[in-house]
């Protein structure tokens, strides 16, 4: 039995990547605690959000000792415990009856967290899945670095301030798209300091920390969604100027980006003229 805690976004990605060529045998338990912790909920009570993720730790810990002692005899077991929570249990049964043993802790799992947050799989006929899966945990755990810097009252009040001392305008991008995100920015750096981010996670930590003077935000992101992103955003810092963009105009997503407080909406692709013309509306760039 193996607990992988440092690094363990990593250390999986690199199992699965070294099992690909012989999956064979190898099942997989998920254990999702992480969707106990509800976006709109978090950013609602910044004062409580260190508490809420030590209290989903202590329960995922809890979980990783409880199944730790029910695997101990299982030299092959590992088991993760991610960033976001999260807990993974990959077992190689090499006989029935430790198949069968298998299948009864994740029974047990199952009725202790219930069916919503339990998962298994075999990867030799679901290993794609699984590196799926992988490139979640690094999302996931880039959202709880962003939740963990939302809860940094003392770095969120002094953006305000950050912003009017400063001497430079600064604009943020945050777009996944290389080509519109390189494209923005040429129009922009000639006069503007310009910050690139390509998730939603990263977007809320890089403007907490360069407390930027406007921000062109994706509707369409991996992770938390444009909308999500606007949302956090704009309770970081009720001010933030923010225009969306996006190749689409859904009513739907203009109506939520207006409820949320979007400054603007620039339909992509868009001209050099109509990105100058948004930025010059910003109350903080100066002239």
């Amino acid at each position: 039995m193996k607990i992988i805690q440092e690094s363990p976004e990593h250390h999986f990605l690199t199992f699965l990547d070294k099992t690909k060529s012989d999956p064979a045998g190898w099942l997989g338990f998920h254990f999702g605690l992480s969707k106990k912790l509800l976006h709109t909920d978090i950013i609602t009570e910044p004062d409580h959000i260190k508490g809420k993720l030590h209290k989903l730790h202590s329960e995922s810990t809890a979980l990783i000792n409880e199944l730790s002692e029910k695997t101990k005899d299982d030299s092959a077991a590992m088991l993760y415990q991610f960033l976001d929570s999260d807990i993974i249990l990959l077992l190689r049964p090499g006989s029935d009856t430790k198949r069968e043993a298998a299948q009864i802790i994740y029974k047990e799992m199952e009725k202790k967290l219930g069916k919503k947050l339990c998962a298994q799989s075999n990867l030799s006929k679901d290993l794609y899945s699984y590196q799926k899966l992988a490139d979640e945990r690094f999302l996931s755990a880039s959202r709880v670095k962003a939740y963990e810097t939302i809860a940094d009252s003392n770095r969120v009040e002094s953006i305000p301030l950050r912003r009017e001392r400063r001497d430079d305008s600064v604009i943020m991008i945050v777009e996944d798209d290389r080509f519109t995100a390189s494209y923005a920015a040429n129009i922009l750096n000639k006069d503007y300091d310009v910050v690139l981010a390509k998730t939603g996670e990263e977007a809320i930590i890089s403007y907490i920390e360069h407390a930027p003077d406007m921000v062109f935000l994706d509707i369409h992101l991996p992770g938390l969604n444009g909308i999500n992103t606007l949302r956090a955003l704009r309770k970081v810092d009720p001010k933030a100027f923010i225009f969306i963009l996006s190749v689409d105009t859904v009513k739907q997503n203009i109506v939520a980006a207006n409820t949320e407080g979007a400054a603007g909406f620039l339909k992509k692709p868009f001209g050099k003229e109509r990105m100058l013309a948004a930025v010059s509306k910003s109350p903080f760039i100066k002239k």
